[in-house]
């Protein structure tokens, strides 16, 4: 660089660091016409200023008097930005790869699942169009996986990684954990969706899940589902893949399992399933035996609500932790008209033949509703209470 003035070098660096004089007096506390005052050699900046002024343009004292940059500064910064040319070279070449065959993995993934709808519904093989699908997902699966293991082996083992700044550490692993979430969400999903072609067991022509069922019954269960993955997962993922652990430790875990509301009430909720159930058995004319028939379901009708009365006491006593058990509660209250359902499924008719005779009935497409309520209520209250911890994180930022 060429011998400047004083006022021509601060003019320069300003000028470089893309700021204004206002940017400058304010930064200094002193007026934009004293800055321009310096730029145009009219006067020199206090002596108190000048380190200020350093330290601002990154540059030292002793340049900035003599009113241009050493020449070992230049050195060094040519050799700091062939550095940065490096890493960034390094970055882009890398996620490139890493893109390239998480891409792969993902056609794979939806190719094996064309493949199943095409063999199920087109030659009715559910079985067989099942496992080509697994072979499509394995492959799918074990490409994201060299993917990520290359990449993260690079960013370990790669010298150059421990000259990159912090923001390109931070877009690489955005973009390794985001592309190799999607890789491996999308096969999960792809399994979860494809799962009820398996319940029918047999495989021969005209035996499939009809698409009307499996749209309405199955696939909005299915939806659900890995929406809620989304949501609980995708935040812990991207946790591991840039620091190497999850956020979440076993006690965080055992917690969520040792909630005494929701164990108490489940099994209120278990046991009123099983009073139901086997009550019917006792349904026979007169006697003490006719009595435990509908001892039995009263007894299921009191075991919900008891379900209901514990959930008011318990929240009534632990006043500090309301809010903690709160949506729990309410949830497993939801889940009691599940246990009906289920009392429907099995009942005895009396049916008259060469003569009246009572007969046990179980109606099993009942069990199935009970269950697919059991999980809609879980999974619409688990999706709830991720929306309210993804809102009370972001306030918390």
């Amino acid at each position: 660089m060429a011998k400047n003035s004083i006022g021509q070098f601060i003019a320069a660096l300003r000028k470089a660091n893309g700021m204004t004089q206002q940017n400058v007096a304010d930064r200094l506390n002193v007026s934009n016409k004293a800055v321009s005052r310096w730029e145009r050699d009219e006067c020199a900046p206090d002596l108190s200023v000048i380190p200020a002024l350093a330290e601002m343009f990154g540059v030292t004292c002793d340049e900035l008097l003599k009113g241009e940059r050493n020449r070992e500064s230049d050195a060094d910064g040519k050799k700091d930005i062939k550095f940065k040319k490096q890493v960034e070279n390094l970055i882009n070449s890398t996620l490139s790869r890493f893109k390239t065959m998480i891409w792969v993995s993902l056609l794979i993934s939806f190719a094996g699942l064309i493949c199943m709808f095409g063999i199920s519904y087109g030659f009715y093989r559910n079985i067989i169009g099942f496992t080509i699908l697994l072979l499509f997902e394995a492959c799918a699966a074990v490409i994201a996986i060299v993917a990520v293991s290359r990449a993260k082996d690079i960013k370990t083992d790669n010298e150059l990684f421990e000259m990159a700044d912090a923001a390109q550490i931070t877009r690489f692993n955005n973009v390794l954990g985001s592309f190799s979430f999607w890789a491996f969400y999308t096969v999960f999903s792809v399994l979860l969706i494809s799962l009820p072609f398996v319940l029918n067991s047999f495989n021969f022509v005209g035996f499939v899940i009809p698409i009307y069922s499996y749209s309405i019954v199955f696939l909005s269960v299915d939806v659900m589902i890995i929406i809620l993955v989304y949501l609980k997962c995708r935040n812990p993922y991207m946790n591991w893949i840039a620091n190497g652990c999850f956020p979440y430790n076993s006690k965080n875990i055992i917690s969520v399992f040792s909630n005494k509301l929701t164990l108490v009430q489940i099994a209120l909720t278990v046991f009123a399933v099983f009073a139901f159930l086997i009550a019917p058995y006792f349904k026979v004319a007169g006697g003490f035996i006719s009595f435990l028939y509908e001892a039995l379901n009263v007894f299921g009708i009191a075991l919900m609500v008891a379900s209901v009365v514990f959930f008011f006491v318990f929240i009534l006593k632990h006043k500090q932790e309301r809010s903690r058990y709160l949506l729990s509660g309410i949830r497993n209250i939801f889940l009691l008209p599940s246990a009906l359902l289920a009392s429907v499924s099995h009942t005895t008719e009396w049916r008259l033949a060469e003569h009246l005779e009572l007969y046990d009935v179980w109606r099993k497409e009942y069990l199935l509703y009970a269950v697919v309520y059991f999980a809609v209520v879980f999974i619409l209250f688990s999706l709830i209470d991720a929306f309210v911890n993804y809102k009370r994180s972001e306030k918390q930022n």
